[in-house]
């Protein structure tokens, strides 16, 4: 049975050998566009367009929340028309939208482009993910998400080298040319895509999304991986913060330690895929992550008990322990959201569920942060650890309630 079942599989998606260095290669390029820009975003909107770092705040938070209400819409297209031609669409878009960055002389005009960049790069993972899922056999989807996250990776430290060597003069004008390669480099994607064959149809047009929308267990999911997805806020905005307004240690530290956390996803995003390959050990793997993002905020919350020296490895020690949270999160969400989606509505789903990231990492995540968790100091922290260790309850609770499944 096990044999006619994989040869069925293979049957069903044909190619699957040849489509993935295909989309493989996609994400390189789509991610060394990415990391052009991302590093030194925050840098252009105050010093070239002369945008307050509070004005800035406001709009990235406002854009993620129009891309949260913009999924269902991209959701619904998913549905009727597949990954592919909806995957192409929004990188020409995102093409636009970053070359319209040189067009913002003000704060409305950045709002609008911030709301559509933020609305493609909250849609293209899922997309990515689906078209993944259409076309590789389920036995090797962990395993090839996990290489591409290593790609993703890959392309922001080169997409972020190469940004760092053009603005070392320093001239404002030095921007463009990164913003340029942005955009063709989304536009390199969208051929990509184009060449490739077209995913076999799944999803039928009708009230799948509506229905998706009533689903108690998508809405419980996704609201459970934007809590164990803030490790992002906790590494992008307390992390530094707290590291600068509340220790002794130097600001160059804080480039060194992220430093660390990128060479530690690149080395063992593969490596790890075993740890959450089924559905049993991914929710495992779910709360082991909040464990790690407990620990690690009591290692933030103790840091700056500690002289310049010691300070400086407990922080590196809670750097740590939230890369691996993010490695065992985001890979324990590809097997959860692929097992959980409908066969017939899988793009639409994925859309959907991807939300929670865009919650965690843009709209509720920097203002939790800031507003509760570096405002109250160390017991700010303390309450961030103690609602992740209950957090960290939830997949027994799961496990518990679903029939039982092989390991």
């Amino acid at each position: 049975m096990g044999t006619s079942t994989t040869l069925d599989r293979q049957r069903t998606r044909p190619g699957h050998r040849q489509f993935l260095p295909l989309v493989q290669a996609a994400t390189l390029i789509e991610w060394t566009g990415t990391g052009l820009f991302l590093a030194v975003s925050t840098i252009y909107f105050v010093k070239v367009v002369h945008l307050s770092t509070a004005s800035v705040g406001t709009g990235l938070t406002i854009g993620g929340a129009v891309a949260v209400a913009a999924a269902v819409p991209i959701a619904r297209l998913a549905g009727r028309h597949g990954p592919k031609p909806v995957l192409i669409g929004v990188m020409l878009l995102r093409a636009l939208a970053t070359i319209g960055y040189l067009w913002v002389d003000g704060w409305w005009s950045f709002l609008l482009v911030v709301a559509v960049i933020a609305v493609t790069e909250q849609s293209s993972p899922p997309l990515v993910q689906s078209y993944v899922g259409a076309r590789a056999p389920e036995s090797l989807r962990a395993k090839v998400m996990a290489v591409q996250r290593t790609v993703v990776n890959l392309g922001i430290s080169l997409g972020g080298l190469i940004a760092g060597v053009a603005l070392g003069s320093g001239a404002p004008e030095a921007f463009r040319p990164l913003l340029i390669g942005g955009a063709l480099a989304y536009v390199a994607v969208a051929a990509v895509y184009a060449t490739a064959r077209r995913e076999e149809a799944t999803t039928a047009a009708g009230g799948g999304v509506a229905e998706l929308l009533k689903d108690r267990r998508l809405l419980g999911f996704t609201a459970y991986n934007a809590l164990v997805s803030l490790w992002m806020p906790v590494l992008n905005v307390a992390f530094p913060l707290w590291l600068v307004t509340a220790t002794d240690v130097p600001e160059r530290y804080v480039g060194i330690l992220y430093a660390v956390n990128t060479v530690l996803c690149i080395a063992l995003q593969y490596p790890l895929n075993r740890c959450y390959r089924t559905t049993r050990r991914a929710w495992f793997s779910y709360a082991a992550a909040a464990l790690l993002l407990s620990g690690g905020a009591l290692a933030f919350a103790a840091a700056p008990g500690f002289g310049a020296r010691q300070a400086l490895l407990v922080l590196g020690a809670a750097v740590v322990l939230l890369t691996f949270a993010e490695l065992l999160q985001v890979g324990a969400s590809w097997t959860l959201s692929f097992d959980l989606a409908p066969e017939g509505a899988r793009s639409a789903y994925l859309v959907l569920f991807n939300t929670s990231r865009t919650v965690a990492n843009r709209v509720a995540g920097p203002v939790l942060m800031t507003g509760v968790v570096l405002a109250l100091g160390t017991a700010g922290w303390i309450v961030l650890a103690g609602v992740l260790l209950l957090g960290a309850l939830v997949p027994f609770v799961m496990l518990r309630a679903a029939p039982a499944t092989g390991d």
